[in-house]
């Protein structure tokens, strides 16, 4: 039942987006991808599961956890000017799981996990 309240509520932001992108105030889609409805929930179970300790521990990674979408967006941005769309998101992903990546190693070397 989780998974399913999770894939409809990613459904809903994703049919927002496609509307929103659509307007005239297409640049608000990218705050509705920033909307958290599938962390809402996450933390929830996570907190009724495993309590109060780990939902802070996992909002520190999460904080931190924007500097490679913040980075995706830097390198989308950027290789949009010189490539089309498939190509420049081809490109931001791989500087995403780089960063992502370099992330995860230091969490995990900081022995939070």
């Amino acid at each position: 039942m989780n998974l399913l309240i999770k894939c409809i509520v990613a459904v809903i932001i994703m049919i927002a987006v496609h509307f929103i992108s659509k307007s005239h105030n297409y640049y608000i889609a990218g705050l509705v991808l920033s909307f958290p409805g599938l962390s809402i929930l996450a933390y929830y179970f996570m907190y009724k599961e495993q309590g109060a300790s780990k939902v802070r521990v996992t909002t520190h990674f999460a904080m931190l956890s924007a500097i490679p979408f913040v980075m995706f967006l830097f390198a989308l941005n950027y290789a949009l000017k010189k490539y089309d769309i498939f190509n420049s998101i081809l490109i931001s992903s791989i500087v995403w799981i780089v960063f992502s990546s370099i992330l995860i190693i230091i969490w995990k070397n900081l022995n939070i996990v």
